[in-house]
This record gives C-alpha cells, structure tokens and sequence, in this order.
C-alpha cells in the first residue's frame, strides 16, 4: 500500500510540473541561431576579420550544435564584436543563453554582455572544443542589447544559438498556496486509506 500511496503522490507532482508554465519561450532575438546563413539581425563591429557563417566541419567543431549553421570567430590583435538590440518588459524575467565552443587557442578571448554589464568573460576559453551551455538570468528594462567581443589569434571560437527568452518565472504565491493545500489534501486521503487497511 506505501507503494500505492508514493506512486501516487509521484503522478500527482509530475502533473502539476507538466502542466505548468513553460519556463522558457520564444527567443526574442532575430537569427539567434545564424540559420540564415549570415548575420542578419546583428550588428556586427571591431576587428571583425576572420569571422563568418558556416555550416559543416570547420577547423575543429563538428557542425552546428543544433541546425545547420553557427558562426566561427577569429579575429586576431583586437577583439570583434556582435550585438542585437530587442524589445522586453520592463522589469519582466529573462535567461540569456547561448552555445559556446573552443580549445583554448592562446592568445584569445571571448566575453557576453546584458547591456554594458558583462555576465561572462574568459580568456583563452577551453571547452575542449564540445558545444557548451552558458546561461544568465536577466531583468528587462524595455529595450536591452546583448553583445560579445572575441578574438582568436591563431584560430577560432564557435558560437550558436544565441537566445533571450521569458522566464524563469517566479510562481504567484497564490498558486503555491494551491499547490499546497492540493498535496495536503492527497496526503490526507493517502494517510487514511493506509490506516484502513492496517
């Protein structure tokens, strides 16, 4: 019967998660993942020799980490840079993420910022040369610009999906209220079938 009873509070909490908001939604940025096959949407700035869209094998990477193209930078003495501006709710929940990989090349570079606040800054960045997930959680003021700089001397630093997204979003504690009193309630009629059958 505890078997019974776990069980069932398992499926209960596994529905409430399913049901609930998606965390994240539609990427607010255009061709965040480079699938246009160029930089359309960003602005482009620096030293940005060396940096382009490709699809495939390419120095070491692979291929894209999702789709076909991604974009590989490799400017050498100065950095590059990318940027995109875009539209939010002011104060509303953001997470900028995106897909990074390397090798360590020495001498390079490669930072992320949310508007003039950097969030992610290394030099000679090793992933050893597997995609990675980077993620940030931001607060929107209305209009806000995400942007990298990079430099690679000797080769290249690859980039992909590069998104801003709604969420995490915190629950209402009405809902957690909810929530509550619903698992109270399971638990209750649980803990009486069980006494029952004792």
């Amino acid at each position: 019967m505890r078997q019974k009873a776990l069980l069932a509070v398992v499926a209960l909490v596994a529905v409430l998660l399913i049901g609930a908001p998606t965390a994240f939604a539609t990427n607010l940025l255009n061709n965040g993942s480079f699938e246009t096959s160029d930089f359309t949407g960003w602005t482009t700035g620096g030293n940005f020799e060396f940096t382009q869209v490709v699809s495939g094998a390419y120095y070491v990477y692979t291929g894209a980490q999702d789709g076909q193209f991604y974009t590989t930078m490799g400017p050498t003495s100065t950095d590059g840079t990318l940027s995109q501006t875009f539209s939010d709710t002011p104060g509303g929940h953001y997470t900028f993420s995106f897909w990074m990989a390397s090798v360590g090349d020495d001498p390079s570079d490669f930072s992320a910022y949310w508007n003039s606040t950097q969030v992610y800054s290394a030099s000679d960045p090793n992933t050893g040369g597997v995609w990675t997930l980077f993620q940030f959680a931001e607060t929107g003021s209305g209009s806000d610009t995400i942007s990298f700089a990079f430099r690679d001397d000797p080769a290249y630093i690859a980039l992909d999906n590069v998104s801003v997204s709604p969420g995490p979003t915190v629950p209402e504690p009405s809902s957690l209220l909810l929530l509550g009193s619903g698992l109270l309630t399971v638990g209750g009629v649980i803990r009486r079938k069980f006494r029952a059958n004792r």
